[in-house]
């Protein structure tokens, strides 16, 4: 059964916005590329509780665009890059996301729409009939409708079931049977706690305690004392912006003692390695910290051109060099590649045209050639090709909604910030996860 967009308080509005944004749109319609530059549009929290995640996004369009541009642009057009911040807050989502369609005949695609706003903008967008990939985890999204809606990582339930894994499964450690479950109040990271809890409880663990806790809260002293008072032996957490303060408090409650923590994909994160460095001491932060990601190599020349560009991005965002080990980075950078190849391979600047081919270039079809960077995707189409585009992030494998999955890799940090793998979970340790957790 197809999922449908979550009721919203703001659906009144939301409903109303759609009909302006249908009229709204990326695209000249007919053939042809058109002229003028083209945008990339970052929709996003970039203030607000979870402001640490439009950063990375933005930056994933910096690097993409001088690979497009420097290699003839799309059809001689250029692409550029504009943040539009929703605050993390559908009320703020609605509007920015309005305006950012309303204003930009020129918008190809967009990136972002984390699970803080993705019920109320990806309806939007998706009537606009503008390509987006979003950054949401949301279950909603396994099955969706909308035909414009791209995620290049699994839902949230898998990053849920994988930080399990690590508790149950993980290496150095004997099984951890009594959870923390210390995720932020936001839409995003309580998508986690369902999932983890049923996969926990199902495979013999227990939820010593279940504590959201609100983002940005200048102490967590009480939080604390209740967590440390159910004697968990193991946190599982997602609270970006607020990890540090929550977890140094730990350390001062418990004796000087941290608790072992994992964290979700999130974690991987230099603005949350910091903050917790800060928090704790490295020492502390890569004894007792355990996170999950998707399989990277970063190696390779996809990742090469994207690691060169990133470093170039800093003269205009200094911090964009930060998250050339970000996985959303790394996706996002091959969305708009894929987006910009699919332009040039249907010779549209029309979405209605130009979407479906993207998953096209994604999977690849019969006989497709293998490229790695827009300069040869755009070669072998001129050649007559049919092509795969495999980028930054790895291969992508999209299913009828629109949907890419990959394995689970266990991973910590080491004293520079960079991910270092300790440990992956066995397809049968997977599927016990998967099938406990519902």
């Amino acid at each position: 059964m197809v999922s449908r967009v979550k009721p919203s308080p703001f659906v009144s509005a939301v409903g109303a916005i759609l009909v302006l944004a249908a009229c709204g749109g990326s695209t000249p319609t007919g053939g042809g590329l058109g002229t003028g530059d083209l945008l990339v549009g970052v929709i996003a929290p970039f203030t607000g509780a979870d402001a640490g995640l439009g950063p990375a996004y933005y930056a994933a369009c910096l690097a993409a665009a001088p690979s497009i541009n420097a290699n003839g642009g799309i059809g001689g057009r250029n692409v550029k890059c504009e943040q539009f911040d929703t605050r993390g807050e559908p009320a703020d989502a609605v509007p920015a996301a309005n305006k950012m369609i309303a204003s930009n005949s020129n918008l190809m695609a967009v990136v972002g729409c984390t699970s803080d706003e993705a019920a109320t903008v990806a309806p939007i967008i998706d009537r606009a009939h503008i390509p987006m990939f979003c950054m949401t985890g949301q279950s909603e999204f396994n099955k969706t409708p909308l035909k414009y809606f791209h995620r290049l990582v699994p839902a949230d339930v898998y990053d849920a079931f994988a930080m399990v894994g690590s508790a149950l499964f993980g290496p150095g450690h004997d099984p951890y049977k009594k959870a923390a479950l210390v995720f932020g109040d936001d839409i995003g990271s309580q998508a986690f706690v369902a999932p983890a809890t049923n996969a926990f409880t199902h495979l013999g663990g227990t939820i010593a305690i279940n504590q959201p806790i609100h983002l940005g809260a200048s102490s967590y002293r009480t939080e604390v004392a209740a967590m440390l008072k159910a004697k968990p032996d193991v946190i599982l957490t997602e609270a970006l912006g607020s990890a540090g303060t929550y977890l140094k408090e730990v350390k001062t409650q418990n004796g000087g003692k941290m608790i072992p923590f994992i964290g979700s994909s999130a974690t991987i994160d230099p603005t949350w390695f910091q903050q917790v460095r800060d928090a704790i001491g490295i020492d502390d932060l890569l004894k007792y910290y355990g996170g999950v990601d998707l399989g990277y190599t970063f190696s390779g020349p996809a990742y090469s051109e994207f690691l060169a560009n990133l470093n170039a991005a800093a003269s205009t965002f200094k911090d964009a060099p930060k998250y050339k080990q970000r996985g959303s980075t790394l996706h996002l950078y091959d969305g708009i590649i894929m987006t910009a190849l699919a332009m040039v391979a249907t010779n549209s600047a029309d979405a209605k045209v130009y979407n479906s081919k993207i998953l096209d270039i994604a999977n690849g079809t019969s006989g497709a050639t293998v490229v790695n960077t827009y300069k040869d995707g755009v070669a072998a189409l001129k050649a007559g090709k049919s092509i795969r585009f495999v980028g930054a992030g790895g291969e992508n494998n999209f299913d009828k909604y629109n949907n890419s999955q990959s394995g689970y890799i266990l991973v910590g940090y080491d004293k520079d910030g960079n991910e270092v793998t300790v440990g992956h979970l066995t397809p049968d340790q997977t599927s016990k996860l998967i099938a406990a957790g519902g």
